[in-house]
């Protein structure tokens, strides 16, 4: 599914719909996660590496899975599997709702052998268990290039697009911006700073889910019977045909009520 001649990834301007509001809410969220981060700096503890990686080992349940909920959702998502939801129908949502199997696997599997063994990266932990500096050295240097290309570079692209689409910024000046805002919390506050804004991020979404889904939740008196059965169809893990952008066509049976 290609952009309209109108918006390319870096050429938004002709379809931005930001208001001074909306540029206020954006402006707002940034310095409200810088400050977290900024408190999380100054009331956090980095004396010792496991006070920088691991928080000092002092964070709730319900703090790291607020930090997991977050970490993992990203710009990409947003403007990725948001648009190709709204085209294609919520069978996008397969991709994610195998993490919740993946996440129970690492943690009642995986996470115990990493803690009896002392240890909190899997590069170091392979070195612990087969000897030698080289295969940890090789496997952190596999995982920084992985997740570079995969993550890290599709999360700043896509931010970029984003703010150039609601600010107006340039797309490297965005990316400069985007960068310093993590970087100033994140390099200089480790985990502890991490965790923190990422349950500003974790609350913030949850919030937005309901209040936007409440909000496009169609009204059963004002829906006409083509935009049920079309809501219907997209409303089904098999009904989309993901990989090619084509949604199979709805039922020809007629609709009943919605």
């Amino acid at each position: 599914m290609g952009f309209p001649w109108y918006s390319t990834p870096w050429n938004t301007h002709l379809s931005t719909t930001n208001t001074n509001l909306d540029i206020l809410v954006v402006v707002f969220y940034f310095l409200l996660v810088l400050g977290i981060g900024l408190w999380a700096i100054l009331s956090s503890s980095r004396g010792t590496v496991e006070d920088f990686f691991l928080a000092g080992r002092n964070l709730a349940w319900w703090q790291i899975g607020a930090f997991l909920f977050a970490s993992n959702i990203g710009t990409g998502h947003f403007m990725g599997l948001a648009g190709k939801g709204a085209s294609s129908g919520i069978a996008v949502g397969a991709f994610e709702w195998n993490a919740p199997f993946i996440l129970c696997i690492l943690g009642w599997v995986f996470s115990p052998i990493y803690i009896k063994a002392g240890v909190v990266t899997t590069p170091r932990y392979l070195r612990k268990r087969f000897g030698g500096c080289r295969i940890q050295f090789l496997l952190a240097i596999l995982y920084l290039f992985l997740y570079i290309v995969s993550k890290i570079a599709v999360e700043i692209c896509t931010g970029a697009m984003f703010m150039k689409l609601v600010l107006g910024l340039d797309v490297y000046l965005a990316t400069v911006v985007l960068l310093t805002v993590t970087g100033i919390y994140a390099i200089t506050g480790g985990f502890a700073a991490v965790v923190y804004t990422d349950i500003l991020h974790a609350s913030v979404m949850v919030l937005g889910s309901v209040l936007l889904t409440a909000c496009i939740t169609p009204n059963k008196s004002k829906t006409s019977k083509n935009h049920c059965a079309l809501l219907r169809t997209m409303m089904h893990i098999a009904s989309t045909c993901l990989f090619e952008g084509r949604r199979i066509p709805p039922a020809t049976e007629s609709v009943h009520g919605c």
